[in-house]
């Protein structure tokens, strides 16, 4: 709208206000659906690569299951910020609404901007990953496909099979939620369990066989456990036990994944039932992190450590990582799980868990950038074409488009440039941290900062004496946060001490901060305040 500052136009400066208009969204998942799409968002199955074996390597006397087990500690902090501020503003745009109205305009941008814009355009290559190496490659091998196995491991292979995930997953997204429910519900959920069922099924049927056997045929020419505890010997393996203060090391790289079956909070919940109330809000994510860690990963992990040995998982880490022996497979949970059965349907079911998971974690980071960027447009902190919502389907299509030529360019640079891929990709998951602990700080002022919009929401019925309990919980996630960035940051086990790693991060938060002050500038050229619109929360 326009309005005259004055009696005459002509004595007065005109000034420009707009108001927000209704984004167009339309509430689409139930809170079981939102369940799921957490589960997915952390990977599902997809956290195995983290878990074995450059953790034993790098951290020797990691338990794995126990580290998990605090991750979800952790977790259960940060989905109650999520769940608070979520329910207050139930609405598109997660952690970019929470730090603009919370704490500042140029926080709230420049922070989305670098973690979730960004850095998360490492999860479609990274989810493409999974999905042929964990995936594609077992079904080709137990069909007996050589040629099929190398073409997937090759470069034009790896950014073929990501380019094809790239586009489904925009058509997924530009179709609309109602699409992706479905394909969730029947395929994807459906996938996840089949294939979970039979890797339970499996390693309960091989308690108590001789796992040195299945190991010691399984690559031809033979790689025996007998080498490889002799390869260990000689790097300086030595066995030791529990190692608390290296457990601890790696949730600062799970933080990135087992909290995030908040991942709706981040910019979905406009679109999701029942999304008003923090009591069901906090048990949905409380129960998609659950499935994740204790279920997905710890089990399954616990009892593959069982059959093979714990210390013989870690010596094999340190044969591996220290170069002395050469596996003709990539060292992964998968393989291990593989080695236990000769059919090939079975080995398809279980690759068929780490396709889901990698298609998954791929898909859901297109559905929430795209709604990021719309928010932003909304706001004008980006070019108002990206708030533009398809009245067909009732998604951002413009937005999600250009953020899918960028993830197609990522793809190419990981499948040609393969030495970007560790640290751009451990990258993207300490930005995903980093996020979520600025939110947990908008979590201890939005009470103050936000006044009216916070005693209206239904988290201002729940103080710890005269403090609301938004602010003692995120003074908590705030703090644990930022140890756990300071850890990845500064530990050389993660990987991220490097001057290039540094730079990488840096340089996103970088150009972030160029395109607010630019965009403002403009905005500020043409006459409009874009500050009045911080105040409030938007329409639904």
């Amino acid at each position: 709208m326009t309005t005259n500052a004055g009696s005459s136009a002509d004595q007065q400066p005109r000034v420009q206000l707009f108001s927000r208009a209704s984004s167009g969204l339309i509430r689409e998942l139930s809170l079981t659906d939102t369940v799921w799409y957490g589960v997915f968002s952390g990977g599902a199955l997809f956290g195995f690569v983290y878990l074995f074996p450059t953790p034993q390597y790098v951290s020797p006397g990691i338990n794995i299951p126990l580290m998990l087990l605090l991750t979800l500690v952790y977790g259960t902090v940060i989905y109650f910020v999520y769940a608070a501020l979520g329910s207050a503003m139930p609405r598109a745009g997660g952690d970019y609404l929470y730090e603009s109205r919370s704490l500042h305009p140029l926080v709230g941008f420049t922070v989305p901007w670098a973690c979730q814009l960004l850095f998360w355009l490492t999860f479609p290559p990274a989810g493409a990953y999974v999905l042929g190496t964990f995936g594609l490659v077992p079904i080709a091998q137990a069909a007996n496909a050589p040629g099929v196995v190398s073409w997937l491991d090759s470069k034009n292979g790896i950014f073929i099979v990501s380019a094809v995930i790239v586009v489904v997953c925009w058509m997924l997204t530009i179709l609309g939620l109602h699409i992706y429910r479905r394909v969730q519900r029947f395929v994807l959920v459906p996938g996840l369990v089949i294939s979970f069922l039979t890797i339970i099924g499996l390693l309960l049927a091989n308690l108590g066989t001789n796992f040195r056997h299945d190991f010691d045929t399984y690559q031809h020419p033979a790689l025996t456990t007998q080498q490889v505890a002799a390869a260990a010997t000689k790097a300086g393996f030595q066995p030791v036990g529990l190692n608390l203060g290296h457990t601890l090391i790696w949730i600062a790289v799970l933080a990135a994944y087992i909290p995030y079956s908040m991942y709706s909070a981040q910019g979905l919940l406009g679109e999701v039932k029942g999304a008003r109330s923090l009591n069901r809000l906090y048990l949905t994510f409380l129960v998609g992190g659950i499935i994740l860690a204790l279920v997905l990963l710890a089990l399954p992990f616990a009892l593959i450590s069982h059959i093979a040995g714990s210390n013989f998982l870690d010596q094999y880490a340190w044969a591996y990582g220290a170069g002395l022996i050469h596996p003709s497979y990539l060292p992964n949970i998968g393989v291990f799980l593989s080695m236990l059965t000769s059919n090939p349907v079975v080995v398809s079911l279980v690759a068929l868990g780490f396709i889901v998971g990698g298609f998954a974690i791929a898909n859901v980071v297109f559905v929430n950038s795209a709604r990021v960027m719309m928010a932003m447009g909304l706001d004008r902190t980006l070019p108002t074409l990206f708030a533009d919502e398809s009245e067909r389907y009732h998604t951002p299509v413009k937005a999600a488009t250009l953020w899918s030529v960028c993830a197609l360019g990522v793809s190419a640079v990981f499948a040609y440039v393969p030495n970007w891929l560790t640290i751009v990709l451990i990258s993207g998951a300490i930005a995903s941290v980093i996020v979520v602990g600025v939110t947990c700080v908008a979590a201890v002022v939005f009470p103050f900062r936000a006044p009216e919009i916070y005693r209206a929401s239904p988290c201002s019925r729940y103080k710890l004496g005269p403090v609301p309990l938004i602010s003692v919980m995120g003074a908590i996630g705030t703090v644990a946060t930022g140890l756990l960035t300071w850890v990845a940051l500064f530990n050389s086990a993660i990987g991220l001490t490097s001057t290039s790693a540094h730079a990488v991060i840096g340089g996103a938060f970088g150009t972030g901060l160029i395109v607010y002050v630019a965009v403002r500038l403009y905005r500020r050229r043409e006459g409009v305040d874009t500050s009045l619109t911080f105040r409030y929360v938007p329409p639904e």
